[in-house]
């Protein structure tokens, strides 16, 4: 079942009626996917195909005492699929509406002015984009014991300035963002749907993909 009221427009990829048409199809439901899809449709027609369903009513994903159940959950149906990468690292990639940001720690920062340029982006148009996001899912968390005695620990190393709670990826010690809020409920890219145009995004759960057919204006068609 689907929880969150904003998702409307998700259903099944069973469900699915054929020959509808799209101005982009995004493959992955992800960090990436889903807010890429919620912008786009505010112009565009976009379906989004995600192979699992959502993360909603899953307390194992939601509850930040329960996130590493997720990560130890093997089973076929499970949000988390592990997987043993090219160095033979044991880890897990998604299987979920949101993506990575259902498993991980969540931790939050934004990236390096540095990064920023180095690979190439936009920094006007990223800068632009933290505050669309951070409002939904990044939030300061409240320091505890533990956290206040690495913190202190830090600071007696020399690891210096104190920034104290910022979201940006600084030099020195910090009190960084969490996608997991004061009540330890966690959000993720999946929220942000919620910025989507429901008339445009079509949303397909569970699906898989095996071909994708571009067809030329003449009528040819190209598969890949």
């Amino acid at each position: 079942m689907i929880a969150a009221p904003f998702i409307s427009f998700a259903r099944n990829a069973s469900e699915q009626t054929p020959r509808q048409k799209f101005d982009y199809i995004i493959v992955g439901g992800g960090t990436a996917g889903c807010p890429l899809a919620a912008t786009l449709s505010s112009k565009y027609r976009v379906l989004l195909l995600e192979r699992g369903g959502v993360p909603y009513g899953n307390p194992n994903i939601t509850r930040i005492e329960n996130f590493q159940r997720t990560l130890a959950d093997v089973r076929p149906d499970s949000p988390s699929q592990r997987f043993i990468s090219t160095d033979g690292v044991i880890s897990a990639r998604a299987r979920v509406l949101g993506g990575s940001s259902c498993l991980n720690a969540g931790f939050f920062s934004r990236a390096s002015p540095e990064y920023v340029a180095r690979v190439g982006w936009n920094g006007t148009l990223v800068n632009e984009s933290y505050p669309w996001v951070e409002s939904v899912v990044a939030f300061f968390p409240e320091i505890e014991l533990f956290q206040s005695g690495v913190r202190n620990g830090l600071l007696e190393m020399g690891v210096l300035p104190y920034n104290g709670h910022t979201f940006d990826h600084i030099p020195g010690t910090k009190v960084g963002g969490s996608i997991f809020d004061h009540r330890g409920n966690r959000h993720t890219a999946a929220d942000l749907l919620q910025y989507a145009n429901p008339r445009n995004l079509h949303l397909l759960l569970h699906a898989n993909v095996r071909r994708i057919l571009f067809r030329k204006p003449k009528g040819k068609s190209h598969q890949f």
